[in-house]
């Protein structure tokens, strides 16, 4: 069968040009360059062996409209939770006592969780916007208790220490060259130490001394656990798989 390769009109096996258009026919496939194409015709796809050219699939929505959306339905269902417990502290005592509590929790809650959203390509950003805004927000906690005893004893030592865990943690997994195993290892030593500083904190206000007890217990299991991490990580990890060593 002959076509025109240039207007794609089908013509009789005897027309060795195009009726429509004047150029030679070829048979069999579409033979069509683009440099033989009549000044202002229209292209027309083409076709190889019946297959179509598959339309490139471009994402639905882009990383950072995800991020905005998750802050907005966030921001809503928490709205609306802080909305409900002050009403309902209204209905129930005709005045804000305990919802104010719950209040800050549900702000300390969004900052928590929407900054580092917000400002995920901003690490050290998010460090010194949640550093302070946290300690602050515990302190508003124990004034409202009319004074602030417990937030000097416990509140801010404990919340120093959970952000100087987490920032250690964040910061060695952040400078892993190749991370894994030794991710498990770095949050595991990051829990140990959070225990040791937890139960001193605790000692130092209860007894005035530190008498570590439970959290060797949790380093004795954190500390050989981490460090086995660490040892199949950058040992036996980078030799070989463990699915080809165990044959898995």
């Amino acid at each position: 069968m002959r076509h025109c390769p240039y207007c794609l009109v089908i013509v009789r096996e005897t027309d060795e040009r195009c009726p429509l258009c004047g150029k030679a026919t070829v048979e069999g496939e579409l033979q069509r360059t683009e440099t033989q194409h009549l000044p202002g015709s229209t292209e027309y796809p083409s076709f190889r062996l019946g297959k179509e050219k598959r339309p490139v699939q471009v994402d639905e929505i882009e990383p950072k409209l995800n991020s905005i959306i998750a802050v907005e339905l966030i921001s809503v269902f928490l709205g609306i939770a802080l909305i409900v417990t002050v009403l309902a502290n209204l209905f129930a005592e005709h005045r804000l006592s305990w919802s104010l509590y719950a209040g800050v929790g549900i702000l300390m809650l969004w900052l928590v969780i929407c900054i580092p959203l917000i400002l995920k390509k901003y690490p050290w950003i998010i460090f010194a916007v949640l550093g302070p805004s946290i300690p602050l927000l515990i302190f508003v906690l124990d004034v409202l208790d009319g004074h602030i005893s417990w937030y000097l004893n416990y509140g801010l030592p404990i919340t120093i220490l959970v952000e100087l865990c987490i920032t250690l943690a964040a910061l060695f997994i952040g400078i892993s060259r190749r991370k894994g195993l030794n991710v498990f290892a770095i949050l595991l030593l990051a829990v140990s130490l959070l225990c040791v500083g937890l139960e001193g904190i605790i000692d130092l206000n209860l007894y005035h001394r530190l008498s570590l007890d439970w959290s060797v217990i949790v380093s004795f299991v954190c500390i050989p656990m981490g460090g086995l991490l660490f040892y199949l990580h950058y040992r036996i990890m980078k030799k070989a798989s463990l699915r080809k060593l165990f044959r898995l």
